[in-house]
């Protein structure tokens, strides 16, 4: 049953994420709210299929998060954040932003893929009531830099038919360049603050686990190194120093590197406090 719901939710993402990309490009209503149907019935799928999920790991493998749970993580708090964007002071700008993370909530079921019948897994020590939080909250940073990504994309995409003066009718649907300016200083500012709030509480739970702050792990020094690239993305993009276009350039070269280590830090790498044994 699992695999055919699986099979069925990536299946329908798919669907919703062609039907955003066209809505966008034809700015008829009725393509949009057809992308957004689909968007909610593939949610509703992908929400039954986490419940198959955890009765399952529930009644074989008690306090587990397996490698597989941490992509449907991050694929849920996706879809929980583009939600909430949703219903924000954001909401106006919602439906290019839906066109590109649909596609990347697509992208990471598909990743996913190889790991659904692994064996690795995390077990959870319960006594450590902060390790959720930590997880959930520096999951939540690196979502963030996402729509900072997905921003620094459309003002790319914008200003570059701005310069070349082609297909204005496409560009009146996009955001303006100082909008989308102003979205990419909001999303950078809390992908910072979260993350940062994440590193920290792993850095407690290390001292109060191993009586050091530090354990010269691979994966550790993987995510100090991120942190300061983000620390250094996050002054530029509000000191100035670089043009707009230069900064949002930047910015989308930093999240594909970004992601990178991400993904490779959590599938390659098994030493650490929270690593996929």
């Amino acid at each position: 049953m699992f695999i055919l719901l699986f099979i069925l939710t990536v299946s329908l993402f798919v669907v919703a994420s062609a039907a955003g990309i066209y809505s966008l490009h034809s700015d008829e209503v009725r393509h949009y709210r057809r992308a957004k149907t689909l968007f909610y019935v593939s949610t509703g799928t992908f929400m039954l299929l986490g419940l198959v999920r955890i009765v399952h790991i529930a009644n074989t493998t008690p306090a587990a998060f397996s490698i597989w749970a941490y992509f449907y993580m991050l694929d849920l708090l996706l879809i929980l954040l583009l939600i909430y964007l949703g219903y924000s002071r954001w909401k106006n700008q919602w439906k290019p932003f839906f066109a590109l993370a649909v596609p990347f909530i697509t992208l990471i079921l598909i990743i996913s893929i190889p790991f659904l019948g692994s064996a690795r897994k995390m077990t959870v020590d319960m006594s450590q009531r902060l390790l959720p939080v930590h997880v959930v909250i520096a999951a939540l940073g690196e979502l963030l830099f996402f729509f900072s990504f997905a921003g620094s994309v459309l003002y790319l995409v914008m200003e570059g038919q701005l310069r070349k003066k082609r297909s204005m009718k496409f560009i009146y649907r996009l955001p303006t360049l100082e909008t989308i300016e102003n979205f990419n200083r909001w999303s950078i500012l809390r992908a910072f603050v979260f993350l940062s709030l994440g590193l920290a509480l792993g850095i407690f739970m290390a001292c109060v686990v191993y009586r050091s702050p530090f354990l010269g792990t691979p994966k550790e020094i993987v995510l100090y190194a991120s942190w300061l690239v983000l620390l250094l993305l996050f002054y530029l993009r509000y000191s100035g120093r670089l043009s707009p276009r230069r900064m949002n350039q930047v910015n989308v070269a930093v999240f594909v590197l970004f992601m990178f280590f991400l993904i490779f830090t959590n599938i390659y790498i098994t030493r650490g406090f929270h690593s996929f044994q």
